[in-house]
């Protein structure tokens, strides 16, 4: 046993020796491949920023070609519709050259006094606004003047005109007796004239009235009221047929009722 042992031990003892050696070779070696392992793992989100990064710079710079594009499409399109309309206004002043008219219109000079010398327009100037604004101001002034002469001395001439003929001497007054009592017309006949009316006819109606009214023709309502007043009749309404033809031509005519007859003297 010892013979076997002394035989086998040396061989035992190196493949030990070889087996460490192995066995710390690969511990090595897994922790090298950890510490890459960590190295990456540690590495990729600021490779994913730089990605990003490159990702965006690149969207920015497609916005920005996009843009471009755009904007270049938007002046072809100016400078055709410019092109177009300078086409139209040379057509249009071709046309009134031959009409005989000034190749521009009032509007057409006027908006070109705002314009540059380039063909652009550009803002008014201090002394420009400042007149604009003095003629719209005087504009307006006198169409205030005009309108308060049309329609203030139409009123002022309406309330002399309505003044006048309602002045009892330009009133012809008709005076009709409605009742059975005989010589009341008579009665007020001489008040109106005391009052200085003109009185036409004063005749008897067809028909008798239990109240005094006073009736005038279309546009004599004013005339009509004066009179009710002064004579303290009530009721005033348009004539009718059978009141105008016994009138003889007034445009008021006074028809004495009932309520009338008991004061005649008054």
């Amino acid at each position: 046993m010892r013979e076997l042992i002394d035989t086998v031990g040396p061989y035992a003892g190196l493949l030990s020796f070889v087996g460490l050696a192995v066995l710390a070779l690969m511990f090595f070696i897994q922790s090298r491949d950890v510490r890459r392992l960590r190295d990456w793992a540690g590495g990729a989100p600021e490779r994913d920023a730089v990605l990003t990064e490159a990702t965006s710079d690149l969207a920015s710079q497609r916005a920005e070609e996009l843009k471009r594009i755009e904007d270049e499409r938007r002046r072809r399109e100016e400078a055709h519709t410019a092109e177009a309309d300078a086409a139209n206004l040379r057509e249009r002043r071709r046309i009134r050259r031959e009409k005989g008219l000034p190749e521009e219109t009032r509007w057409e000079r006027l908006r070109g006094s705002f314009a540059a010398p380039g063909g652009t327009r550009e803002r008014p100037t201090g002394s420009s606004l400042a007149l604009i604004i003095a003629a719209v101001v005087l504009l307006g002034a006198g169409v205030t003047v005009g309108a308060l002469q049309i329609f203030g001395g139409d009123d002022g001439g309406g309330d002399e005109a309505e003044s006048s003929r309602l002045s009892p001497a330009n009133v012809e007054v008709a005076v009709l007796n409605g009742t059975d009592t005989e010589g009341l017309a008579g009665t007020f006949d001489t008040r109106l004239t005391g009052f200085g009316y003109e009185v036409g006819a004063v005749t008897n109606s067809r028909s008798t009235f239990a109240e005094s009214v006073v009736m005038f023709e279309s546009g004599f309502r004013p005339e009509a009221e004066m009179v009710a007043t002064q004579l303290d009749i009530l009721s005033i309404r348009p004539a009718n047929g059978e009141i105008k033809s016994l009138a003889a031509g007034a445009r008021v005519t006074v028809v004495v009722g009932e309520d009338k007859s008991s004061g005649a003297s008054s």
